[in-house]
């Protein structure tokens, strides 16, 4: 059944329970329409109390009967009843039976401390409310920032590929400019061959004529090849030189993306000690 009353039902009772340890008489609390909400007698739990329904209504300020008065009245006993505010609203009643002159300063007193309690509940329960709020933020933040990291360590093994591919481009590039220069020094012996070759044609004469085309095109070969090798060298150089720029910004973008993932890590150091603390504090 849900609590319809502003006073919490634990502090009712200990209320009651404090109240009876200090006059041993009987006490009662009331909520709302005077519904009697703790008490000494259990039987009467959950029942309207006249008195207390009157002064929630603002017909009455109180109520003090005295043992004169009581005598006169069946049924009734001597006390009073008053009431508990919060925020100056008269929120329910706490009712003892016993000399009213007496008991008038203990419920004004009993009063205060329930009004007190229940702002005390309330700006725990604000505060709780905030802090999950915060809390919550501070989880969103969290998990933005975990993304960010993942991405950024996504980048940094994507760079880290990039620098690992154009390292082995280079050392391709290498072997090939080997390759060529075994090849150019193949061509320059060719020509050597086809210089030697027409110089032996030429002594020969009339039988060397057809020898001497042979090797004239021997030399165009290697004269053909040893061009075609330099603008290869040539590519290849400027192929080199632009994996070296990649290889160079990677490098540096590496190098800045390292930076940035330890500066996130801290962030999120310091995002999960704020959470720690705002846990330790709502518990």
């Amino acid at each position: 059944m849900t609590w319809k009353h502003q006073i919490p039902r634990e502090l009712a009772q200990k209320t009651v329970e404090m109240l009876y340890n200090i006059t041993g008489m009987n006490i009662n609390i009331m909520g709302e329409e005077g519904e009697i909400i703790a008490t000494v007698q259990k039987e009467r739990l959950g029942t309207i109390h006249e008195i207390a329904k009157k002064i929630l209504n603002g017909e009455m300020e109180s109520s003090a009967t005295t043992l004169e008065q009581s005598k006169k009245l069946a049924g009734v006993l001597p006390g009073y009843n008053g009431p508990i505010k919060l925020n100056n609203k008269i929120i329910g009643c706490i009712g003892l039976t016993g000399d009213p002159e007496i008991l008038k300063p203990l419920q004004l007193m009993a009063a205060k401390i329930m009004e007190d309690e229940i702002n005390k509940s309330i700006m725990m329960d604000k505060k709780q409310e905030i802090i999950n709020k915060t809390s919550m933020k501070i989880q969103e933040v969290f998990s933005i920032i975990t993304e960010i990291s993942n991405s950024a360590e996504d980048i940094q093994f994507s760079s880290e590929n990039i620098q690992g591919i154009t390292k082995k481009l280079e050392e391709e590039i290498i072997n090939i400019n080997k390759v060529l220069d075994f090849i150019r020094s193949i061509a320059h012996q060719t020509n050597l061959l086809g210089l030697n070759a027409s110089i032996e044609a030429s002594r020969v004469g009339e039988y060397g004529k057809g020898f001497s085309v042979v090797a004239g095109e021997i030399r165009k070969l290697s004269c053909n090849s040893s061009n075609s090798l330099k603008d290869i060298h040539e590519t290849l150089n400027e192929i080199k030189q632009f994996i070296l720029d990649i290889s160079s910004r990677v490098d540096e973008n590496l190098l800045k993306n390292n930076e940035q993932v330890r500066g996130i890590v801290m962030v999120e150091k310091s995002v999960s000690s704020i959470q720690k603390d705002i846990m330790d504090i709502s518990n």
